[in-house]
């Protein structure tokens, strides 16, 4: 039986808990972190065993998978707590959005018998203002904006519903600093959880927007059905009647065909001009009846531009949300690292020649992931082992062999370096072993070697880097901490840390 960090493994597939794409999102590549101290060949086995047992092939349901075979008492997780924060938020957020929409429909549709809603002034407070900041949340989609569009959203972002809906699940869910960023959106940011926080933070926003109108809608309900309302409208600018009924008609056009009723005709928009109604302080019961006829006008405006845009940006908003909850899962370095355990052959360590091995349980084609299978490619990076010997550290440390081998770094020149990268650019498919040294800080020209090789071997090759410790033993505590950090900087899915724990 395998231990690991809370959770056990026995090769019995145990009931699969009820646990949201969301949750595993958070807990997978946290219990992965912890996991990184047991030893190396336990966890291939391990993982390799567990492959062979998914019935999955997708790496999103593959992972998932994974995670259903290690029992583990899932109320303790940190994805269960923030999952019912995410709940109270929603609810806080529609709950806010009623309030607001009953209280701005209440005053929008007051009236006291002595002068008519005037139109002209609902439609502005619960169409016009409404599809304006619906304009003004489009422009917070851009992923990598301009600076002056930069500066818009920052300000934004700032005043948007749903940062305070992001401030408030800070405050209820006890977030802790590793998934922090997850709810504190910055625009310019577009990794995978840049673009979770920004799906969630809309989404929240448009939660609200729906109760509004939702509330907005049921209150002038409510005010028609119970008591008498009289419409009229009035304008500072210069409105005849009958451009006035042409812009009445251009905005009933998405339901006239529908509900011809709602669509108001020009006897009564003349008739409801505010200087042509009497001059009484009090309107007449058959003035008040005629004038009651703009109601099924502004209730479908407000459905037609207030309800259904925002319904369809909130739908959209969740789609996009689900799908960057599942790159938050699987765009994640350490859940790359598992992918390539789970799909690693098994392969004899003290073999002179790698086996001719298939992965247990093979990715597909489309999948962002390249399989670990047959051999790779090294990199030995300022001499940290003999070249001759690469092969075999790369089979003690992860169980694969490598047929190419070249040096970089060190005491290498910059030409060296691309001639380096060229090479192993050149030198067929399969993972990456950067091997270095443990005990050497790892500077700037290292992650901008990364950098280089990545964009000369594409996005669908994973990247190891192993540093080796002196005389080849284990790292300690500092160093693989201080490789963590270094590796988790360059911010690339695909490049992991091994510290070769054996």
């Amino acid at each position: 039986m395998d231990h690991t960090c809370g959770r056990t493994y026995d090769g019995a597939m145990p009931p699969r808990p009820s646990t949201t794409l969301f949750e595993d999102a958070i807990d997978i590549p946290l219990w992965l972190e912890r996991d990184r101290i047991a030893p190396f060949a336990a966890r291939v086995a391990r993982d390799r065993d567990i492959a062979a047992k998914v019935a999955a092939t997708a790496p999103v349901e593959l992972v998932r998978g994974w995670w259903t075979h290690l029992s583990h008492d899932s109320e303790r997780m940190l994805g269960v707590r923030l999952q019912r924060a995410r709940r109270l938020v929603v609810v806080a957020m529609l709950a806010l959005g009623v309030v607001a929409g009953t209280g701005v429909a209440g005053a929008a549709f007051h009236y006291d018998g002595s002068r008519p809603i005037n139109v002209v002034t609902l439609l502005a407070t619960l169409v016009v203002a409404q599809t304006a900041l619906l304009a003004l949340s489009l422009l917070l989609l851009p992923s990598r904006p301009g600076f002056g569009l930069r500066a818009v959203q920052e300000l934004l972002e700032s005043i948007n519903p749903g940062a305070l809906a992001a401030s408030m699940f800070r405050r209820i869910g006890g977030v802790p600093r590793d998934v922090a960023e997850l709810f504190g959106w910055h625009p310019a940011r577009a990794d995978a959880s840049g673009r979770f926080a920004k799906w969630q933070i809309l989404a929240w926003a448009q939660t609200a927007a729906l109760g509004f109108n939702v509330a907005a809608i049921v209150t002038a309900f409510s005010l028609i059905a119970f008591t008498d309302l009289a419409f009229g409208w009035s304008t500072t600018l210069t409105l005849d009647p009958q451009r006035a009924h042409a812009i009445a008609a251009t905005i009933a056009a998405p339901w006239q065909a529908i509900v011809p009723s709602a669509v108001p005709d020009l006897a009564l928009v003349e008739r409801s001009q505010f200087f042509r109604l009497d001059g009484a302080r009090a309107l007449d019961v058959g003035a008040s009846r005629t004038l009651a006829g703009w109601w099924s006008f502004t209730v479908l405006a407000i459905v037609t531009y207030g309800l259904l845009p925002r319904l369809a940006f909130l739908a959209v908003c969740v789609v996009r949300l689900r799908a960057a909850t599942r790159a938050l899962l699987i765009e994640d370095a350490r859940v790359t690292a598992l992918l390539d355990r789970m799909t690693a052959p098994s392969i004899e360590t003290a073999a002179e020649r790698p086996e001719d091995a298939r992965p247990a349980s093979p990715l597909p084609n489309a999948s962002p992931h390249r399989d670990i299978v047959g051999t790779a490619r090294a990199v030995v990076w300022g001499g940290a082992v003999d070249p001759a010997n690469a092969d075999a550290q790369a089979r003690r440390r992860l169980g694969i062999g490598v047929r190419l081998v070249v040096e970089a770094g060190g005491g290498k020149t910059l030409a060296d370096d691309r001639d380096a990268i060229d090479a192993i650019g050149a030198g067929g498919d399969g993972p990456i072993v950067v091997f270095t040294r443990a005990w050497e800080p790892p500077l700037l020209e290292f992650a901008d070697f990364l950098a280089a090789m990545r964009e000369r071997v594409g996005r669908a090759v994973s990247i190891v880097v192993a540093p080796i410790a002196e005389e080849g033993g284990a790292l300690d505590e500092t160093q693989r901490q201080t490789w963590a950090r270094a590796v988790d900087g360059v911010a690339d899915p695909l490049t992991y840390l091994e510290a070769g724990v054996t």
